[in-house]
């Protein structure tokens, strides 16, 4: 099991398994995602959970890949 979080895949639970982060920069994420999509990088990260900046730990632990295996589009939408 790797401990990287994939942070625009996973669930609360996993968001919680990174250091420093409680339910509420859960919630920031999970609504930034909802509305805008994938998160992009750890800048836009760090705007997500209000300019914290974060344990070092935390930066070390996640990823920015893209959510490539969320649903496509149907098609022609």
């Amino acid at each position: 099991m790797s401990d990287r979080v994939r942070i625009n895949l996973a669930n609360p639970a996993e968001l919680l398994e990174l250091p420093g982060i409680g339910p509420e920069q859960v919630r920031a994420i999970l609504k930034f995602r909802a509305e805008h999509g994938p998160i992009q990088d750890a800048n836009q990260l760090a705007k997500v959970l209000g300019g914290w900046p974060g344990a070092e730990a935390m930066w070390e632990r996640v990823e920015f890949d893209p959510a490539e295996t969320t649903s496509p589009e149907a098609p022609g939408a």
